[in-house]
């Protein structure tokens, strides 16, 4: 007895795809994503903006025989420093201190190292808010210690870094959404819901304290320069986005 035969029919096959490797032809079929598919991208979104202050570190250092002798001369260099600064127009939550040290100063003598004085210092950090006279401010204030205050390291910075951070986030996710779109219209497929959201921050750039070299008054202030460095803040996000 012949056994029974049916028909079968079959959907359209999936296109085939080509490429070439080296200048060889290739062919593979596409295969559908497995359920609950997604696609991980990652954003980067920079924001840039003219500075509108300027952080400055000053040092001041005094040599004295005996350490508690070193440090309240120290201190009373750091005080009148900072007495011009509040003269100047500098409020005092823009002055802060960044640094104490006491250190012993040694030389050789005959009979080995031994210590000859002490050496404090105190550094601090000045927020400069009225660009257009930092020059004036900085030679008022470090010249109330004649030779003894230097100029550590400059930077500039906006009073309002958070505006720029989101909107260097917002450029950050709208680059990620993009990507994401396009992976999945390469796929045939159409972007759906985030899933995950991962956000780093970096902030390069002149927003940074950049050191100097030590820079004593006695000599020309150096000038402020007038073509500034833009202030810049960086997001980048790692987004994984659902594909249906």
């Amino acid at each position: 007895m012949r056994a029974a035969t049916r028909d079968v029919q079959y959907g359209p096959r999936p296109p085939i795809a080509t490429a070439t490797l080296f200048g060889v032809p290739l062919q593979y079929a596409p295969a559908d994503p497995a359920p609950g598919a997604t696609v991980s991208v990652a954003g980067i979104g920079i924001t840039r903006r003219a500075p509108d202050l300027m952080r400055v570190v000053l040092s001041v250092e005094a040599v004295r025989e005996r350490a508690a002798e070193a440090m309240a001369a120290a201190g009373a260099l750091a005080d009148r420093l900072v007495a011009v600064a509040r003269s100047a127009g500098i409020a005092a939550e823009d002055i802060r201190t960044s640094d104490l040290s006491l250190d012993p100063d040694r030389a050789e003598g005959p009979y080995g190292v031994r210590v000859t004085g002490y050496r404090a210092a105190e550094s601090f950090q000045v927020t400069v808010r009225r660009l257009y006279y930092a020059g004036p401010t900085l030679e008022l204030v470090a010249n109330a210690c004649p030779s003894q205050v230097r100029i550590e390291a400059v930077g500039f910075g906006v009073a309002d870094q958070e505006e720029l951070r989101c909107a260097a986030r917002q450029a950050a996710y709208a680059d990620a959404l993009s990507r994401a779109d396009h992976y999945a219209r390469l796929a045939g497929r159409a972007l759906g819901t985030l899933r995950a959201l991962d956000e780093r921050l970096t902030s390069p750039g002149a927003s940074c304290l950049s050191p100097q070299p030590a820079f004593p008054v006695g000599h020309a202030m150096p000038p402020v320069p007038t073509d500034l460095p833009s202030v810049e803040e960086q997001v980048t996000v790692q987004a994984v986005f659902a594909i249906g």
